[in-house]
């Protein structure tokens, strides 16, 4: 998206957002160039330029991480460890990986701990996901039964050097591949009972569209403490970008949906897709969808791959798009005492700062 690092520096003053999140939001936006015969990357980010990382080094935020797909007309690139934009170094790289689609993975500093029980790269039909194009490790690990998961949480713990799950806050399920509402409400009891003989008390997420009935929610209310976030991705054309698991659910469906789990006493939020609609129906769509969630949905950049150049829409190719989305989320929100979480989405408009309010947890694995 943007040409030169200069333009980081002009953003930021004319939108008083930090640098760091300007540049961050131009990560996604851009990916990175790389030799390599990666789809996708993933890395650790350590600031090293204070002229763009002023915030990150005055409040002692020295790692980020992120997933990017790999792009030869970036302007950023990986030489020797270091990520480069235009010749001028910006902070060094480490745990440089492919961007591999997996059954299990930490989030939070080990804190959160995410399970796909049904292999993700199985999960098609979505056009502006990424799964399709990453090599898949997620079929080998099996999580679909009971011995299979108490087996899967005894090696994590082996090698996590852990006795037990009592540290983790979460354990997120994110997968939209179950293919049957029971089957999935099945599973999610059997799994908090598993986790909760490992002494986990934390919360249990399922991210996905497959909860539709007032009966599951009465089953998984529960299972509390649990979070819903249902995989909205986006408000108007449901029925051309979405698989059916997900363009199936009507707006009226998901509110009704997110309303009865609130009344429940469950998190609820929607996930978003941010870059494939006009500013005006994102407007529309957020302050219709506001009523009904109680913590801050997860919005994630669209992140350019192969053949997915019109998905874009047309005011999405300036940088200014993703800007005035941010501002207008932030005044749509600014009545209420959510935040965007900072170690849930890698590639989210946020990371230092959510309007006038600080942004601060932990943001590596």
């Amino acid at each position: 998206m943007l040409k030169n690092l200069s333009e980081v520096i002009t953003l930021s003053k004319t939108y008083n957002i930090p640098t760091e999140d300007i540049l961050f939001l131009d990560f996604s936006l851009s990916g990175v160039k790389l030799n390599c015969p990666y789809v996708r990357v993933r890395f650790k980010f350590i600031p090293e330029n204070k002229l763009y990382f002023k915030i990150s080094f005055q409040r002692n935020i020295n790692e980020y991480f992120f997933a990017l797909p790999t792009n030869p007309h970036s302007i950023y690139c990986i030489k020797n460890n270091h990520l480069i934009a235009k010749e001028e170094e910006i902070g060094e790289v480490e745990c440089l990986a492919n961007d591999t689609c997996d059954s299990s993975y930490p989030r939070r500093g080990g804190t959160v701990l995410n399970l796909n029980p049904i292999p993700k790269s199985l999960c098609h039909g979505c056009k502006f996901c990424h799964t399709i194009l990453q090599d898949a490790r997620d079929k080998k690990e099996n999580l679909r039964d009971e011995i299979s998961l108490r087996r899967f949480i005894k090696e994590w713990l082996k090698k996590q050097k852990k006795t037990d799950l009592s540290h983790l806050i979460q354990v997120a399920i994110v997968t939209g591949c179950f293919g049957d509402e029971e089957k999935l409400v099945e599973w999610l009891k059997m799994a908090r009972k598993v986790l909760n003989e490992y002494k986990f008390n934390g919360e249990l997420f399922y991210y996905g569209s497959e909860i539709t009935k007032g009966g599951s929610l009465d089953e998984i209310s529960s299972l509390k403490p649990f979070g819903l976030c249902i995989s909205l991705e986006c408000f108007e054309k449901r029925n051309l970008i979405l698989r059916y698991t997900k363009r199936r659910l009507k707006i009226k469906d998901i509110k009704r949906i997110l309303k009865e789990a609130m009344e429940r006493g469950i998190r609820t939020n929607f996930s978003y897709i941010l870059g494939i609609e006009p500013l005006e129906i994102i407007n529309e769509g957020f302050k219709e969808l506001k009523p009904y969630i109680n913590s801050f949905p997860v919005i994630n950049v669209f992140q350019l791959h192969q053949e997915q150049e019109d998905l874009r829409c047309k005011e999405a190719l300036s940088i200014n798009y993703y800007i005035k989305v941010r501002k207008m989320i932030e005044k749509i929100f600014e009545d209420k005492k959510i935040t965007p979480r900072v170690w849930e989405n890698y590639r989210s408009p946020w990371y230092l700062q959510f309007g006038r309010r600080v942004l601060d947890d932990i943001r590596v694995p």
